[in-house]
């Protein structure tokens, strides 16, 4: 890793995504055109329904033609989950030296974690 890495300040995903899409909602062909390319807009509508893809989808109106969007903070939440999936499968493609488990752990840990639980009254 570079050295002027290691004093680069964490920069959530959360964070990422609001530079990227500049709101909350970001509407679902926004979502898909950034992640889901490989799908037409059809069968990616279909995934969010079928649960195939996990994102629930936000409406403002209650129309059946009104506007669906993907909230921020769960797509942040999907995204790292997936990221330390990808991260944990990579310990049955390589080695199990010393080095190896410390990079999986390091690739494991290096996902952040968005925090999306609603603050309680306490907080």
């Amino acid at each position: 890793m570079p050295a002027w890495l290691d004093d680069a300040e964490p920069v959530s995903t959360v964070a990422l995504l609001y530079r990227e899409f500049g709101d909350v909602l970001i509407p679902i062909e926004a979502v898909r055109q950034r992640y889901f390319r490989n799908r037409k807009a059809e069968r990616f509508r279909r995934a969010l329904r079928e649960g195939e893809i996990p994102l629930p989808v936000v409406k403002l109106d209650s129309s059946y033609k009104g506007q669906g969007f993907i909230c921020l903070y769960q797509l942040a939440a999907y995204i790292e989950h997936q990221a330390r999936q990808a991260a944990a499968r990579h310990e049955v493609m390589i080695t199990t030296s010393d080095s190896d488990r410390r990079l999986r752990d390091r690739l494991i840990d290096a996902v952040p974690l968005t925090d999306s639980r609603p603050a309680t009254a306490g907080e």
